[in-house]
């Protein structure tokens, strides 16, 4: 019988992390993306019709400007539906005191609108996705007892092995030499 190992706290953490991390990565975000690219191309455009660039680069000499994450819009068809952008997106600037906070409102357009909407949707399919295999692998390291369970369903990476303790029984870094001197070592004599 082979000794198994234990599936305690610390190795389901280490399992989950990677696990995460690989359920994340496995999602093609790449319309998602694309979507976001176009949103934030409108919001320049509504905050630049809003603070033209020539007022802009006055408050920027005065250092008075900012860039605001949280955009709210309002659509042609009149509804006002607002995001938080991620804090890396390339948003144009607008004077200090304005943006979300203030409730300030931009007007768009009715493309704005359709790629609001495309990219809301995207969003929330990936979301639901992302959630539903997190979900489905959580439950899976739950039911599991020991390590050798989890390993017959998920080939988890070399490095994520050795940190669970579940070392490789295999020959390493064994050379030819080495491996005739130990036959002639441990013969039995004929």
């Amino acid at each position: 019988m082979t000794k198994r190992t234990q599936l305690n706290k610390a190795r389901r953490a280490i399992i989950e992390e990677y696990g995460f991390k690989h359920i994340e990565s496995g999602i093609d975000r790449t319309r998602e993306n694309e979507l976001l690219q176009q949103l934030i191309g409108y919001a320049n455009e509504a905050i630049r019709a809003k603070y033209p660039e020539a007022d802009m680069a006055v408050l920027r000499k005065y250092e008075v400007v900012r860039t605001d994450h949280c955009l709210r819009f309002q659509f042609p068809s009149g509804r006002v539906d607002g995001k938080s952008f991620p804090s890396d997106a390339s948003l144009a600037d607008m004077p200090q005191h304005r943006g979300c906070y203030s409730g300030e409102v931009l007007a768009v357009s009715a493309e704005c609108e359709q790629v609001f909407d495309a990219y809301e949707a995207e969003f929330q399919a990936n979301y639901g996705l992302k959630n539903d295999r997190k979900r489905q692998f959580l439950d899976f390291v739950t039911a599991s007892r020991t390590v050798e369970d989890v390993l017959e369903v998920i080939d988890l990476p070399a490095d994520i092995r050795e940190r669970l303790g579940h070392r490789s029984t295999a020959l390493i870094a064994v050379s030819a030499e080495s491996v005739f001197a130990l036959r002639e070592t441990f013969r039995i004599a004929a």
